[in-house]
Order: C-alpha cells, then structure tokens, then sequence
C-alpha cells in the first residue's frame, strides 16, 4: 500500500511540476500576444512597446498583461481563461509618435461624412471648424449646414476615423414638409 501511495504521490508532483512549466509558457506566450495585439492596435511598431509584465489569473479566471509603450501609452490585455485570446483590451496615457494629427484632413473628412448623412451635397455644408483634441485624446469638428442642422463629427485619437456622430434638427420647420424630405426634418410634423 505505501508503494501505490507513493507512485500516485510522484504522478502528482511530475503533473503539478507539468502544470507549472505549462503555466510559464503560457505566460510568455500571454506577453508576446499582448505585444502583437497592442502594436497593432496602438498603430506602432512591435519595437515600441516599452515593456510588458504578467499579472496573474484574477479570480474570473481571466489573465491580465499589462504594459506600456515608448510614448508613455499604458495598455492591458485580458485573456480568456486558457490564456489562448484577448477577451479585453484596454489602453490611455500618451499620444503616439504617429505625429500631429492633419486638421485639414479631419474638416474635409467630416464635410463628405456630413453631407452623406444628411443626404445633401457636400456643397451644402455650410461651416466647419476643428474644436480642438478632448481630455479622451478625441477630436471635434463642428459645423452647420444651409437648411439649419448643426453637427459635429468626433474622431479618434489620430484624427482618422470618425467614431461619433451628432446631428440636430433644423430650427425652422418649412410650412409643409413632404414625405421624400422628412428624413431632413426628424422633429417637425
């Protein structure tokens, strides 16, 4: 009996010194998917990941890696319980070394973006003009178009992509409103 209490008590070790060697591989493999997915994500390079530390499986059974970039950018990947897949991702602080954002590019961008949603020609905007980068690292440009509607596009960080949209209705309601144009006046009967 002590030599099979034995033998199971040496299974268990070589299996939890398995388990172990398995856990630090996924570790590694947890980081060097962080880096990748934050690279990626942030819009750098692999090499501008400053630095990256695994900090345990949380009580979820998540897995968290946390890092930062050159730029002082913080991140963190959550991966799903085996580690295998980002499940989460988080990231703030600095701005990237993309450069400075093109505000020309942002206004022009905004003009087509507006006149598509509004359904009028991009000659029928009005106004626009950049408002300037938010706390969130977003950027606002608004601007009114010749029927009345006001509207401000917000892009993202790099000042790229529109990621929020405003529109509101026009002031003056016209006396009568037909039904091919009451997409243009959503508040008017």
């Amino acid at each position: 009996m002590k030599q099979k209490t034995a033998r199971i008590l040496a299974y268990a070790v070589v299996a939890l010194g398995a388990g172990q060697a398995a856990t630090a591989a996924d570790q590694s493999q947890m980081m060097s998917n962080c880096n990748s997915y934050a690279a990626h994500h942030l819009h750098i390079s692999t090499s501008d990941i400053a630095s990256l530390s695994y900090q345990g499986q949380r009580v979820d059974g998540t897995h968290a890696v946390n890092g930062s970039t050159t730029s002082g950018q913080t991140f963190q990947c959550s991966f799903n319980r085996g580690g295998t897949h980002v499940v989460n991702w988080y990231h703030s602080g600095g701005i990237s070394s993309g450069g400075a954002v093109d505000e020309s590019q942002m206004l022009s961008s905004c003009n087509t973006y507006a006149a598509h949603h509004l359904h009028v020609s991009p000659s029928e905007i009005a106004s626009l003009s950049y408002e300037g980068q938010r706390v969130d690292g977003t950027h606002a440009v608004n601007g009114s178009a010749a029927s009345g509607q006001t509207f401000q596009c917000s892009f993202d960080r790099t000042g790229t992509r529109v990621v929020h949209w405003y529109h509101s209705a026009p002031t003056d309601c016209p006396a009568d409103v037909s039904e091919a144009d009451r997409y243009r006046y959503p508040d008017c009967n």
